[in-house]
């Protein structure tokens, strides 16, 4: 995906909130980016709740960055983009038989694994509905640089691409261009 200005990771030392560490790696990379005060917020838009996206402030005034982040196999993931909303999404890339048949029985794809389920999963995320949307109805069709995903009542495709992540872990991320994203898994 074009216009991500960092992508960063870490393991999630034991005994430490995933969500912190997450938010330590995103401050970290807003300050490379140059982002004076950066500070992050969340809420969800349908239900108030903390689980929301997280978005990116400078002091009190929004940042020139959308951000994301993503959780796999004890890793976090975060990404930074100033061409608007996206999202991201990560997986082990290797799965054990019950994991593989439970993302191929969601997708009612018999040949889909880790990669395929991190396009999707990002893709949802970007359109704004999460889980909202049955992943099963998302198609994905290969294009140069990576995939359309369509979804329905979306006229327009997302744009999927993987990026390098931690070491057996497959990171896809997704851009909405244009559109509004609130990521919310709610």
């Amino acid at each position: 995906m074009t216009g991500v200005a960092g992508l960063r990771w870490a393991i999630v030392d034991q005994g430490r909130e995933r969500r912190e560490t997450a938010d330590g790696l995103l401050v970290g990379l807003l300050r490379e980016l140059g982002v004076a005060f950066p500070r992050l917020t969340r809420g969800c838009p349908y239900c108030g709740g903390p689980h929301g996206p997280v978005r990116a402030l400078d002091g009190p005034a929004p940042a020139p960055f959308s951000v994301a982040v993503a959780y796999a196999d004890g890793w976090a993931v975060v990404a930074a983009s100033a061409r608007g909303p996206f999202a991201i999404d990560a997986e082990p890339r290797r799965m054990d038989a019950a994991a593989l048949h439970r993302i191929r029985t969601t997708l009612g794809d018999a040949r889909a694994d880790a990669a395929t389920w991190t396009r999707v999963e990002a893709a949802v995320k970007a359109d704004g509905r999460g889980l909202r949307i049955d992943p099963a109805e998302v198609r994905l069709s290969e294009v140069a640089g990576g995939w359309a995903a369509r979804i329905p009542g979306r006229p327009d495709p997302l744009f999927v691409s993987e990026a390098a992540g931690p070491p057996g872990i497959v990171v896809s991320l997704a851009a909405a261009p244009g559109a509004a994203s609130d990521r919310s898994t709610c």
